[in-house]
C-alpha cells in the first residue's frame, strides 16, 4: 500500500511538471504583488467597453441569446480583487449563467488605484458608480436596472440604492457583509477598532497594496490558505482539470489590485467599524443613506461556510431595508465557492430563474 502510494506520488510530481511545462508563462512579482503567478487564461467571456472614466471601466457582455430581459443586470464588484472570480471557466462562470438565461449583462471593472488616485467612498458612490448606472441606463434606453453587488460591491450597491431607489429595480446581494455586528465573526471581528486601525495601513504607502490585502485574508485560515490547500493540490495533480481551476484561483487570489486610501478608511471605519450602513448612520456628500428607502425585490446569495462574509453579515441586514419582496439563495459552500463551486452554479439557476420574473419583457437582444 505504501509502495503504490509513492508511485502514484512520483506520477503526481511528474504530472504537475508536465502542466507547469505547458504552461509557462507567468505574471512576475512586483512591489505590489510579489507573487510568482501562472497567467493561465481566465475571464474569456466576450465583453466589450462601452464607457471607462479614471480607469474605472464599464463592459457589456456579447449576448448569447436572441431574445434578452429588458431590464439590465449590472455586476458591482468589489474595490479589491478583480472581477473575473464571476467568470472564472466557461464551466464556472455567474456571467455565463445570466447570459445564456436571456439577461443584459454589464460589468464594472474598478480600476488599480495609485499613490495618486486620493479617491474617497463618497467620490466611488456617488460619482463613479452614480456616472456608470446612468452610462447603462442611457446605452440600453431603460429607467432602471438590476444590480448584483459582489462582496464589497454588496457595499457599494446596497449604499446607491439608499440614494437612488428610482433607478433599481431589483438587487441581488452576493457574499456581502451588510450588516457590521462583530459577534457575528468573519473580517467585521478581524477589523475591531480596538486592535486595528485603517490609517495604520496607508500611511506608509499612500493606498492599500494588493498584497496586504491578499494575505489579510489568508490569515484568517492560516492553516488552509497557507499549508492544506497545496497538498490538497498535489494530491490531485493526476487531474488536468483539477490543476487548471486551482491555478485559476491561485492566479485570483494573488493578482489583485490596490485600493485607494481614503476609500478603504472610510469603508471600514464607518460600515466595518461603526455598523453605519445599517443604522442609517452614513452620509455621502452629505445626504443621509437610509437603508429604508431599499423598497425594490432583493436576493440575498450566501454560503453557509462563508467565513468571511458569515450569512448573518448579510441577512440580518434584511431587516433593515424597506423591500417586502426579498428571496435567500443558500449553498453549502464558502466565500468564494459562491462564485465558483458545482453546488454553487446549480443553485444560480435558480436566482437567474427569480431575477427573470422581476424584469420585464423578453426583447430582441440589443446589437453591441
Amino acid at each position: 500500500m505504501i509502495f503504490i502510494e509513492y508511485l502514484r506520488s512520483i506520477r503526481r510530481f511528474f504530472k504537475l511538471f508536465e502542466w507547469f511545462l505547458e504552461n509557462r508563462e507567468f505574471i512576475l512579482p512586483d512591489e505590489d504583488r510579489p507573487y510568482l503567478i501562472p497567467n493561465v487564461e481566465v475571464g474569456i467571456t466576450p465583453k466589450v467597453e462601452i464607457y471607462s472614466d479614471n480607469g474605472v471601466k464599464l463592459y457589456r457582455y456579447i449576448p448569447t441569446t436572441e431574445k434578452q430581459y429588458e431590464t439590465p443586470l449590472v455586476i458591482v464588484y468589489a474595490l479589491i480583487n478583480k472581477p473575473y472570480i464571476l467568470d472564472l471557466t466557461p464551466r464556472r462562470s455567474v456571467v455565463k449563467k445570466f447570459l445564456d438565461a436571456g439577461f443584459d449583462v454589464y460589468l464594472i471593472k474598478w480600476g488599480d488605484a495609485t499613490i495618486v488616485d486620493q479617491f474617497s467612498l463618497d467620490e466611488y458612490v456617488d460619482v463613479f458608480l452614480y456616472d456608470f448606472i446612468d452610462a447603462v441606463r442611457e446605452y440600453a434606453e431603460v429607467d432602471k436596472v438590476s444590480m448584483l453587488g459582489y462582496c464589497m460591491g454588496g457595499g457599494l450597491t446596497a449604499i446607491y440604492a439608499s440614494l437612488y431607489p428610482e433607478n433599481v429595480k431589483n438587487i441581488i446581494f452576493l457574499a456581502s457583509t451588510l450588516y457590521f455586528d462583530k459577534t457575528i465573526g468573519g473580517l467585521v471581528s478581524f477589523s475591531d477598532e480596538r486592535f486595528f486601525n485603517p490609517e495604520d495601513v496607508v500611511a506608509p504607502f499612500g493606498y492599500v497594496p494588493a498584497w496586504f490585502l491578499a494575505e489579510r485574508f489568508k490569515t484568517l485560515r492560516p492553516l488552509d490558505n497557507y499549508i492544506t490547500k497545496y497538498i490538497n493540490m498535489f494530491l490531485n495533480a493526476e487531474s488536468e482539470e483539477f490543476l487548471d481551476d486551482f491555478f485559476k484561483m491561485e492566479k485570483w487570489i494573488h493578482d489583485g489590485v490596490n485600493v485607494a486610501p481614503g476609500a478603504y478608511v472610510d469603508y471600514v471605519r464607518e460600515l466595518y467599524q461603526e455598523n453605519a450602513l445599517a443604522e442609517g448612520k452614513l452620509f455621502i456628500y452629505g445626504k443621509r443613506v437610509d437603508p429604508k428607502r431599499i423598497t425594490m425585490p432583493v436576493a440575498a446569495v450566501v454560503g453557509k461556510r462563508d467565513h468571511l462574509a458569515p450569512p448573518d453579515n448579510t441577512l440580518k441586514f434584511l431587516d433593515y431595508i424597506g423591500s417586502k419582496d426579498k428571496a435567500v439563495f443558500e449553498a453549502d459552500v464558502g466565500h468564494v465557492g459562491l462564485a465558483v463551486s458545482r453546488r454553487a452554479m446549480k443553485m444560480w439557476n435558480e436566482v437567474a430563474d427569480w431575477l427573470s420574473k422581476r424584469s420585464g419583457e423578453l426583447k430582441r437582444a440589443r446589437e453591441i
